[in-house]
């Protein structure tokens, strides 16, 4: 008797960690999308001379293509999905245990989140399969204790892949792309995506730059003034909804500007800029910009970053 439990639970064993390595190998395998984005920030050798670092807003506002047609700089989008400056910093390092230090890092500071706490990991799940990147797994474990058990535990990371891990694994597996993967190109996804909901509704509220995050932007500045990196802040177009929902607004911006002031950073400052904040058609909400407004936007820190670089 005591041998079949054991039989069974070698057995179940195996088949866990079994199944979390084939997910995880079949994510990593994918040649487009999301992962093959994670897979050149936290697995492979790289050499570009310039990142985009931040949220979402980094992420769907810069389109590198563009911007390295118009400055020649050679970019990679390294914005993710509800990145706080924390996030971003540990984006970074971990970037960095595999690639050369870029010569120029463009951040986008998120002025309506900037009151949040640095202790939640959005997406979490998606890094799962890169967690053999030490630096990674050290700063997201350091967020959020779980993953140790996320890296170690398949009984206890499997269910939060979940059913929607196991799609892009199989294509990994089969050499397919899904339904989005072709929006990503070298990081940055080209929003095209319109749908019937009204994303335009408004919550207002005050914000302010929390602690921590302040905490983490000033160890951004300081690791590439360490590494003799250009860091530039940026703050892309919010739709003018935005505009009244973050009541003191500028006075938070104003805050920023301080930040780069004293520590010699370029902001490039285009989150009121009137050909773009009151055009509806250039946004999918209130934050993020569809790829028409992305273009127009791109075009705009392209030319500012020519007269830095002058």
């Amino acid at each position: 008797m005591i041998k079949k439990i054991l039989l069974y639970a070698l057995v179940a064993v195996t088949l866990g960690y079994g199944l979390q390595w084939l997910i995880a190998e079949g994510l990593r395998k994918n040649k487009k999308g999301v992962y093959e984005k994670y897979n050149r920030l936290f697995l492979e050798k790289n050499t570009y001379n310039a990142l985009i670092l931040g949220s979402s807003r980094a992420e769907m506002h810069v389109d590198v293509s563009l911007l390295d047609s118009l400055t020649c700089l050679n970019t990679f989008n390294a914005g993710v999905s509800g990145a706080t400056t924390r996030m971003a910093y540990t984006v970074l390092k971990s970037y960095l245990v595999n690639s050369e230090m870029p010569k120029v890092i463009f951040f986008e500071c998120d002025f309506h989140i900037s009151h949040l706490k640095t202790d939640t990991i959005f997406n979490f799940s998606r890094y799962f399969p890169y967690l053999s990147n030490p630096v990674l797994y050290d700063g997201f474990k350091e967020i959020d204790p779980r993953f140790c058990q996320f890296k170690y535990n398949p009984f206890y990371s499997l269910p939060y892949s979940g059913i929607h891990a196991i799609s892009p694994a199989l294509y990994g597996w089969l050499g397919k792309s899904g339904n989005y993967d072709d929006f990503y190109k070298n990081g940055f996804f080209k929003n095209t995506v319109i749908d019937t909901y009204d994303h335009f509704n408004t919550k207002t509220y005050y914000g302010y730059i929390n602690k921590e995050t302040r905490q983490y932007l000033d160890s951004i500045i300081l690791f590439c003034k360490t590494n003799a990196c250009k860091l530039i802040f940026t703050m892309s177009p919010a739709y003018k909804n935005a505009q009244k929902e973050v009541l003191n607004k500028d006075r938070i911006i104003e805050h920023y500007k301080n930040i780069a002031f004293i520590n010699h950073v370029p902001i490039l400052d285009y989150s009121s800029d009137t050909a773009i904040i009151g055009h509806k058609e250039y946004f999918e909400d209130n934050y993020h910009m569809l790829y028409r407004g992305a273009r127009i936007y791109t075009k705009k820190i392209a030319s500012d970053f020519n007269n830095i670089a002058r």
